[in-house]
């Protein structure tokens, strides 16, 4: 049954189509009054059941059969017939900012625009130009509102927003007087996705900043522009935020735009009990007066007698009480990954040569690394038969040790719908490491799944599960399992589980790696590259593994080549005592 904010509008739809149909002017604001009335009126449902709709202010009796219906259905026949006459895309123009009902009627009427994609392409074509008297200003409204509704409408994957905040940081940086600068917000506290991006800077010259800033070929619209703060939308609809502060803020300032509502709230709590006030503009003691102002975020914290925070872990899930036992993770950084398990060349669906990928990997300096090429089971397009697996087996050993560093023979084996594997053992165990993931059969239903993953789990060859929830973050989509029943197994088996670093999965999410380590499993970060510049991605899985608190002790790939291959040969001769005994 619709909610009465649901009701309510449907009621504004009905109101603002009537409009558009040119209808009497009492006639459509009576159901804009009737739409207030219910979004702050009793549940409908008992309203209509102890008859008193009508009672309701501004709900005649003709407003309150449509009511009726619309509880009822969903919709009403006031609704579908104007739905009839006019698209439904109307009331999505009628919500981009600058676009007012007369200004729509007219884009309706004589240029036939109908959605916000309609106007989009005839801004694009120069339509709008001397169409209804718009002029230059008018029309760049209208480009700013299309930006700002794109805006309103996403989220941003990291690997769009990141990339964006860098190379923006770097154009300041070589343009404009500015001195310490970084990315602030969720960005820099590596959330998978984010709303918007926020840039900090300090410089004794704030106005040459904003000049800058608003003039990057990024800046597609100015939203907003002061003298130490401006917005601006690039082409996709992204915002960008930018504040300028003197040096001696630049702590105070970091630190109250990286944390979390729930970090900097439970912060200001803390803060009080002491007597103190904390904000982005210092710590005032309220006692004397006193506002300090700190330079750093390190001297922020010790100020309230707490040790420095990493941005990735201020989400309000803990930290500060950790902080003040001293009970902060050293959490696994850059330096302790010694090399990378995860990657495809152009022996599957790669874009580079098996030797150009062993190349780049000696190159970032990894000790060791797995090329894990995709099994046939994703079809003969993608994957490699049993024997372009052994194929490759030879060219790795051929390749040696000519680049400087160990490449493990490997593969990304398919976990089939019963659980399992693409390949028979003997070629598995021919394999120095076996990643096993799934890539069909997503909704064989959570039971089920969950048996698939666990059967895989104690396969003795199966080293580690690739990206374990298959989640996709842009599409807000994975498979439903047991993932307490699959990390136990995990851990109980010797198995790692994997965090993908490709920026459209990031999976195991943070949540769930920090709960496989809290049970026992090791985590392994890969990059999931599919070409040399790919590699770089193992970042983004960095930043999850920080998020989820894990130390080195956690990640697989940040031990020796001698431990990794001890961690591949205990699950396997494990196995082979098993077998001895039976």
């Amino acid at each position: 049954m619709p909610s009465n904010a649901e009701v309510a509008q449907r009621l504004v739809e009905i109101r603002q189509l009537m409009e558009f149909a040119g209808e009497a002017y009492f006639e459509f604001m009576a159901y804009e009054k009737a739409a207030a009335a219910v979004a702050q009126a009793p549940p409908l449902a008992d309203v209509i059941a102890r008859g008193g709709l009508e009672d309701v202010p501004g709900v005649g009796t003709r407003i309150a059969a449509n009511i009726r219906e619309i509880v009822e259905t969903g919709s009403s026949k006031k609704l579908g017939e104007l739905l009839a006459r006019y698209p439904a895309g109307i009331l999505e123009l009628l919500e981009v900012p600058g676009v007012g009902m007369k200004t729509a009627r007219a884009l309706f009427d004589q240029l036939k625009v109908a959605s916000p994609e309609d106007l989009e392409r005839a801004v694009a074509e120069g339509k709008l130009e001397g169409f209804a008297r718009m002029g230059p200003k008018t029309i760049e409204n209208i480009k700013r509102g299309l930006l700002a509704r794109r805006g309103r409408s996403h989220r941003w994957p990291i690997g769009t927003a990141l990339p964006l905040a860098q190379g923006i940081m770097a154009r300041l940086r070589a343009a404009a007087p500015v001195e310490q600068i970084a990315y602030a917000g969720s960005l820099r506290r590596g959330e998978p996705s984010v709303g918007d991006i926020d840039i900090v800077c300090t410089s004794g010259e704030p106005k040459d900043v904003m000049k800058v800033f608003t003039s990057l070929p990024e800046a597609a619209a100015v939203l907003g522009e002061g003298e130490t703060k401006a917005s601006i939308w690039n082409a996709q609809g992204l915002q960008v935020d930018l504040r300028v502060v003197p040096v001696a803020n630049w702590g105070n300032l970091l630190q109250h735009f990286t944390g979390s509502r729930e970090h900097n709230v439970q912060l200001r709590e803390m803060a009080v009990k002491r007597g103190l006030r904390v904000s982005e503009n210092g710590i005032l003691d309220v006692a004397t007066g006193k506002n300090r102002t700190f330079t750093s975020e390190e001297e922020v914290y010790a100020a309230l007698d707490l040790p420095f925070i990493p941005p990735e872990l201020r989400l309000g899930s803990g930290e500060l009480d950790a902080a003040r036992r001293n009970k902060l993770p050293k959490l696994v950084e850059a330096q302790d990954l010694r090399g990378d398990l995860h990657m495809h060349s152009s022996w599957s669906d790669g874009r580079n040569a098996l030797e150009e990928m062993v190349a780049a990997c000696a190159a970032k300096g990894y000790a060791y690394h797995a090329v894990s090429d995709h099994s046939w089971g994703r079809g003969s397009k993608y994957g490699m038969s049993p024997e372009d697996v052994r194929k490759q087996i030879e060219a790795i050993r051929a390749l040696g040790s000519k680049h400087g560093v160990r490449t493990l023979c490997s593969a990304e084996v398919d976990i089939l719908p019963d659980g399992s594997l693409d390949f028979d053992d003997d070629l598995l165990e021919k394999l120095d490491f076996v990643m096993a993931s799934v890539h069909s059969a997503r909704t064989i239903g959570r039971e089920k799944m969950t048996a698939r993953l666990i059967r895989a789990i104690e396969h003795p060859c199966v080293n580690a599960v690739g990206h374990p929830t298959g989640r996709n973050v842009p599409a807000g989509t994975a498979y439903e399992f047991d993932a307490e029943a699959v990390f136990a197994a995990a851990a109980r088996t010797g198995t790692a589980l994997e965090m993908n670093g490709n920026p459209d999965r990031l999976d195991l999410p943070n949540q769930l790696a920090r709960r496989a380590a809290e049970l026992g499993a090791m985590l392994v970060l890969d990059s999931d590259a599919h070409d040399v510049q790919q590699l770089e991605r193992i970042s983004y899985a960095l930043t999850q593994a920080r998020r989820a608190w894990l130390e080195p002790k956690h990640v697989l790939n940040s031990r020796t080549l001698e431990d990794l291959q001890a961690f591949v040969d205990a699950k396997r001769g494990a196995h082979r005592a098993a077998k001895r005994k039976r």
